[in-house]
């Protein structure tokens, strides 16, 4: 990875009244370099989330959208005098695993393998990257799934399994949630104080160093934690005086901390991997009950150790008015102490990633 931050790249909802379809470019200082990041050629993108640079240096990225459920390549720096990605083709599709619906969050392991989160069959699937004869087909189910669950019913390449997921998913072996199995929840409306909407589910996936896979389990208020077999070593649920509620966004600061995003309570924690070897699963709070945390989407941290959250739009009602805000990132010191970064947009930000190749050929 060059040592050079270009920016940051940003995917939107796609869901607003103002939608925005394509990827944002951001320069180091949260100014708009392109609006355009994705080739337009194969335009319309419906409902863009997560995004990950690969082994091959291009850049995957995640279409949730319910009727087409796709995780793109793009070319992974833009053309001379350019700031568009050129589409590359389909990586993953359905046809692969039906796993894949309503895909949120791509990751690479370190051998080169893709991870996808789904949201509605709560699943995170395996699939070989795109350095292997196999590229883009499921890898096998879990070695934990093959064994203890060997007469079970999986989509191809489960690695993380569900526990329960949406109603017309695809038939599949429930799994206890502490064997790993992940939660799928529709708490009332009134009740729902995430921010995130009305259905919890698989989120934001993460690599440690070591191979260790960290979920972000919405429903369950945990992040799950699997080895390279794919079973639970652990679940972090908080710190000793707050707890996780509806964690959505994770993402590593380069070596051992954790960046835990939990907009339910509006805060930020950290775990130090370390902890592992003493299975010490306890997270520390490093920013709690922040306002610019409320409905916090994605997070992305610099090699400078800043951090970077996402905001998706909050809508209120004043004096028989409706009102909206959000729709911005903010920049986090490493002491925690926030400032504006980019805002306002027209649509929620989802997902960020930081850039580091050149943003503009």
């Amino acid at each position: 990875m060059s040592q050079t931050l270009y920016g940051f790249y940003v995917s939107f909802s796609g869901e607003s009244a103002t939608p925005i379809k394509n990827v944002y470019a951001l320069s180091p200082k949260g100014e708009t370099v392109s609006k355009a990041v994705l080739d337009p050629a194969k335009a319309p993108y419906q409902e863009l989330r997560g995004m990950s640079f690969g082994p091959d240096g291009n850049l995957y990225v995640a279409q949730a959208y319910k009727k087409a459920s796709v995780i793109l390549k793009f070319s992974g720096t833009p053309s001379k005098g350019s700031s568009t990605l050129k589409y590359i083709g389909e990586f993953v599709t359905p046809s692969a695993s039906a796993g894949l619906s309503h895909p949120y969050q791509p990751v690479f392991s370190a051998n080169g393998d893709l991870f996808v989160s789904s949201q509605d069959t709560n699943v995170v699937t395996a699939f070989y990257g795109p350095k292997s004869p196999s590229s883009g087909k499921a890898m096998p189910n879990s070695k934990f799934l093959a064994k203890r669950y060997a007469g079970g019913t999986f989509n191809p390449g489960t690695f993380a399994p569900a526990h329960n997921a949406k109603p017309e998913a695809p038939t599949f072996t429930s799994i206890a949630t502490d064997q790993g199995g992940l939660t799928f929840k529709t708490p009332p409306n009134s009740a729902d104080k995430s921010g995130t909407g009305g259905t919890h589910s698989v989120r934001g996936l993460a690599f440690d160093k070591a191979g260790n896979l960290y979920v972000a389990d919405e429903g369950n208020d945990r992040v799950a934690v699997f080895d390279t077999d794919g079973k639970l070593v652990g679940v972090i649920t908080g710190s000793k005086n707050h707890f996780l509620s509806a964690p959505v966004a994770l993402c590593f600061d380069g070596s051992k901390t954790l960046y835990i995003g939990s907009p339910g309570n509006k805060s930020l924690f950290t775990y130090d991997v370390s902890g592992m070897k003493k299975k010490d699963f306890e997270a520390q709070v490093f920013v709690s009950d922040a306002k610019e945390l409320e409905k916090l989407s994605g997070e992305a941290v610099d090699l400078d150790g800043a951090i970077y959250t996402g905001q998706r739009e909050i809508k209120k009602q004043s004096n028989d008015q409706k009102q909206s805000d959000g729709k911005k990132i903010y920049k986090w010191s490493s002491k925690g102490t926030p400032s504006a970064f980019a805002a306002p947009f027209g649509d929620s930000p989802e997902q960020i990633v930081a850039v580091y190749a050149p943003i503009v050929g």
